[in-house]
């Protein structure tokens, strides 16, 4: 799937739509696919959204662009990415001080074709042979 590149402060950015799921609600939040990060990072006004104390989470430390320390707490939530669903690794952080969340290679870059085109400012993702919650479930139906 194509996603054009998403204006941000002059510049386009690969920023797109990502779902995390709150019980059985599905809430759609943007975020920055960034190859250069080992694992998504969101702010903590998502973490919120979504009803997490963060700090029950794994508490990490990842070194940001200008080479400093931020700390994460880690959680494992369903995300669905062009209908996909999986688990994935995320951290939420007080202290991503940047405008948007960052969807990075942990839990994603593994499962999707990512290919970025800078010239025609798209970024698109291309699912790895897995299955979809309704695959599964009319594979399922397919036993019976």
């Amino acid at each position: 799937m194509r996603y054009p590149y998403v204006r941000y402060n002059g510049r386009h950015l690969p920023i797109i739509p990502v779902e995390l799921k709150k019980g059985e609600e599905w809430i759609v939040f943007d975020a920055y696919v960034d190859s250069g990060a080992g694992y998504s990072i969101f702010h903590t006004d998502v973490a919120a959204i979504l009803g997490i104390d963060i700090e029950t989470g794994e508490e990490s430390f990842v070194v940001v662009g200008d080479g400093s320390k931020i700390k994460v707490y880690i959680h494992n939530l369903k995300v669905k990415l062009m209908d996909k669903e999986f688990e994935a690794v995320i951290g939420f952080s007080h202290r991503l001080g940047i405008g948007f969340n960052i969807l990075g290679q942990e839990s994603v870059f593994d499962r999707f074709r990512i290919c970025f085109d800078r010239k025609e400012k798209v970024v698109e993702l291309y699912p790895k042979d897995i299955p979809s919650k309704a695959d599964e479930e009319d594979k399922d139906k397919r036993r019976i």
